[in-house]
């Protein structure tokens, strides 16, 4: 008998559910990704739509929102969007996945992608970061704050040990040549030490990339390409001239 394939996706949200409390206990307050989310929030006008992909217990966008920001949140983990509406009631957060995100063509001037992109497939980023870009205004931002690791590993989980983890992490240029060959350029990157580096990696990577102007009209050119009917040309034997 073949055992049930598992969505490490899937595997996280569940291991969220259980330690949501314990994780916004610990981060909440944490400011140490602030200076490097200003960096993005300065590149973007007052006033602008952010979304918050991967919003956990919602403190990013507490942040966004009390700086004049217009944010809305996204999370696949139930207990998360519970304590993220309680503690920041003014955002909408929504349960999503983010590997299809359920919002119109150019709905936001940026997407702020903190600690949730590592809890996604490699097989999975091309098409999770064109996603991205379709829901990014032309000239829009990203910023992926994620960790220096090891990819697609499950491990136990640092905060209940008695759970399991996925972890995807990244180097800086694997990551971005991902941005790039989905319709990227890279504005910003630097590595940092992590202020806990026993939960998961001691390096947090900060990246800053621009959705490439024209790169919709180039991705709509491919699935016209890819959506052609095919034609069966037959080839009829040519007659001999006696």
């Amino acid at each position: 008998m073949k055992a049930n394939k598992i969505d490490p996706s899937k595997l996280a949200t569940n291991t969220y559910e259980k330690i949501a409390q314990i994780y916004a206990t610990q981060y909440f307050d944490d400011l140490t990704d602030i200076p490097y989310i200003d960096k993005l929030l300065g590149k973007l006008q007052p006033g602008s739509r952010i979304l918050d992909v991967g919003s956990g217990p919602g403190q990013f966008a507490k942040y966004m929102l009390h700086k004049g920001f217009s944010v809305d949140g996204v999370d696949f983990s139930k207990q998360m969007l519970a304590i993220a509406r309680n503690k920041v009631p003014d955002v909408n957060f929504s349960f999503m996945d983010m590997r299809s995100l359920d919002f119109a063509d150019h709905s936001f001037d940026g997407l702020l992608v903190a600690y949730s992109l590592i809890h996604i497939p490699s097989v999975e980023i091309p098409k999770t970061l064109t996603g991205f870009n379709r829901v990014l205004k032309p000239g829009g931002y990203i910023e992926i704050i994620a960790q220096k690791g090891k990819t697609d590993i499950i491990i136990d989980e640092p905060f209940m040990p008695s759970e399991k983890m996925f972890f995807n992490f990244f180097s800086k240029e694997k990551l971005k040549k991902f941005l790039e060959e989905a319709g990227f350029e890279i504005e910003y990157q630097r590595e940092a030490k992590s202020p806990d580096p026993e939960v998961g990696s001691d390096t947090i990577i900060y990246t800053i990339a621009k959705k490439k102007l024209g790169y919709d009209l180039y991705l709509a050119d491919q699935i016209d390409r890819n959506n052609l009917p095919s034609i069966d040309v037959e080839i009829s034997k040519s007659r001999e001239i006696s």
